[in-house]
């Protein structure tokens, strides 16, 4: 309604006046994303064809770690 008599509003401000007035103030729904697509990867068809490296924690040469 504020908006359609020309008063700039932002969705911070209503929430206040709600709040001032005691109103109850209507929850806003996120957006529900897809998922992307997976890519399925081919299986590899000879031994060291496929190399995977996983680590838990390392640390910099000055002893900072990561």
């Amino acid at each position: 309604m504020l908006r359609r008599e020309g008063v700039i509003v932002n969705h911070k401000r209503v929430e206040r006046i709600y709040q001032q007035e005691g109103l109850q103030i209507k929850k806003r729904k996120k957006k529900r994303q897809t998922a992307p697509l997976r890519i399925v990867t081919p299986l590899p068809e000879r031994p060291n064809e496929r190399w995977s490296m996983d680590f838990v924690s390392d640390q910099l040469s000055n002893g900072e770690k990561i």
